[in-house]
């Protein structure tokens, strides 16, 4: 009896022994893998869905040239402005206030005494000088009252009391010339929204001081986007019930408006005093200019194809692009305002991203190919391209003012050819370096690199009117920065 319990011991030990290396097997099968996601990406998880990626392959790295820049003090030229996530980011010019010691005096202008007018004006002058009560009566006749009072304002100067308007007393009659006195000055400054709150925030660039314009709370905000003096801004949110809500508010005002549900793409004009914005329907999806100030709303857009991405940088044309992925593709169309018309500008191409210059006649492009999205420029009128050469996505560039270069933030490895939905998804993020590209000629010059120091993933770039810096967001963790150019 006491041989057949020892059995049962022994065989009940060698299960619980197997049964543990099996789920030891299976765990260490099933752990997870280490890849880097951004910390919050549930703008583009939500508001640009492109499934849910895989891995990329480790051991296709693609290395894009840098310049030699170890001798410089590089990471010096990137300065970090929030220490908090933020939706988005402008920058614009205001008037702004003069301060004191800028306010310029308004100009004295001596009162001609010989015209009817003139004396009116002494009158005047003579009633707010001397408090009279009761004041002159201003009809431009100095009789016994007007001379009377001309004699008490003289002893107060301790000039001769004659009653007569000489030239000693008259340069004391003036009037104030207001019409050059400077009360504000016009100034460039960048204003964001803090993503968890809504809170709203500024910067004025010759002062790089942070103030907080509003603390108004909507809070877990995806983006936002900001009319031409930044003083109203449509709220991106998720709402408990997973619908995307957009919020019109306009800073000093009681209350906002919605804009319909479920908008899933949208975009300013260059002038930012409207926006175009895409709703599915039952057809696929319709789309709709509002304009920012009085709401009136124009609906002339219709398409069956829903997945599109908006570029407005033209005021009488739109520009619409297929939502690219690396095994796709996509194509790029240009949308008539006033027509309504569509016509096709490029196509064919896997990953396809775009941004254009203002007047829309370059294109910057990225592709898929085997060692990662590489950049291009499309000529619409001479219907060419050009290979820049250099790795990179679309969505990491801004055009400059001229509508020839473009500043990037170019990836320092590409990790894998999955582009850009493995970005996009935050499956993977970037260590970049920032160029300067001439689109013409392929010309590069590095600017500044974040790689050694700084981990810095730019997106949403924008240049200030001189274009001396660069504001960018870190998509690793969305917080603000800027990059000094001189």
């Amino acid at each position: 009896m006491q041989s057949t319990n020892n059995k049962k011991i022994i065989y009940l030990i060698i299960g619980i022994v197997i049964l543990s290396v099996a789920l030891g097997f299976y765990f260490f099968k099933n752990r997870n893998t280490n890849v880097e996601k951004n910390g919050d990406d549930t703008n583009y998880q939500n508001f640009n869905p492109f499934g849910s990626g895989k891995e990329t392959d480790g051991n296709n790295i693609k290395e894009n040239d840098i310049e030699n820049t170890s001798n410089l003090e590089e990471n010096s030229k990137f300065k970090k402005l929030t220490d908090f996530a933020v939706a988005g980011i402008t920058i614009f010019e205001y008037d702004r206030p003069l301060d004191g010691s800028k306010v310029v005096e308004p100009i004295k202008i001596l009162i001609d005494s010989s015209t009817k007018d003139g004396k009116k004006e002494i009158q005047t002058f003579l009633n707010k000088e001397l408090s009279l009560n009761p004041a002159l009566k201003i009809d431009g006749v100095l009789g016994k009252a007007s001379i009377s009072a001309i004699k008490s304002f003289q002893k107060t100067k301790t000039l001769p009391e004659t009653g007569m308007i000489d030239e000693e007393t008259n340069k004391y009659f003036y009037k104030l010339d207001n019409s050059n006195i400077q009360q504000t000055e016009k100034v460039e400054a960048v204003k964001y929204v803090e993503k968890a709150t809504g809170h709203i925030y500024q910067i004025d660039l010759d002062k790089n001081t942070q103030n907080k314009v509003s603390n108004s709370t909507i809070p877990q905000i995806n983006e936002v986007l900001f009319s031409d003096n930044a003083k109203s801004i449509i709220y991106r949110y998720l709402s408990e019930d997973k619908t995307i809500s957009s919020y019109l508010a306009t800073m000093g005002a009681t209350s906002g408006n919605f804009l319909p549900s479920n908008i899933i793409e949208i975009a300013t004009s260059p002038t930012k005093d409207k926006v175009f914005y895409l709703v599915k329907n039952e057809d696929g999806v319709y789309g709709t200019i509002r304009n920012f100030i009085d709401g009136r709303t124009n609906s002339f857009f219709n398409s069956s194809f829903t997945e599109w991405l908006i570029d407005w940088d033209r005021e009488d044309q739109i520009l619409l692009t297929t939502k690219p992925s690396w095994s796709v593709n996509g194509s790029l169309f240009a949308l008539n305002i006033n027509t309504g018309t569509m016509t096709k500008i490029l196509g064919g191409i896997k990953g396809f991203t775009t941004t254009s210059n203002k007047d829309n006649s370059l294109i910057l492009y990225s592709s898929s190919t085997n060692n990662g999205p590489k950049l291009n420029i499309f000529n619409i009128d001479k219907h060419t391209s050009l290979d820049l050469d250099t790795y990179g996505l679309a969505d990491k560039c801004v055009w400059s003012n001229d509508g020839v270069n473009i500043y990037c933030a170019i990836p320092s490895k590409i990790v894998g050819n999955e582009y850009p939905d493995a970005w996009y998804q935050g499956l993977v993020s970037f260590d970049d370096f920032f160029v300067k590209i001439n689109s013409e000629t392929g010309e590069k010059e590095t600017l500044a690199n974040s790689i050694n120091k700084i981990s810095l993933d730019g997106v949403n770039l924008l240049l200030n009117k001189d274009e001396s810096k660069i504001f960018f967001i870190n998509k690793k963790d969305n917080t603000f920065w800027s990059l000094d150019l001189k």
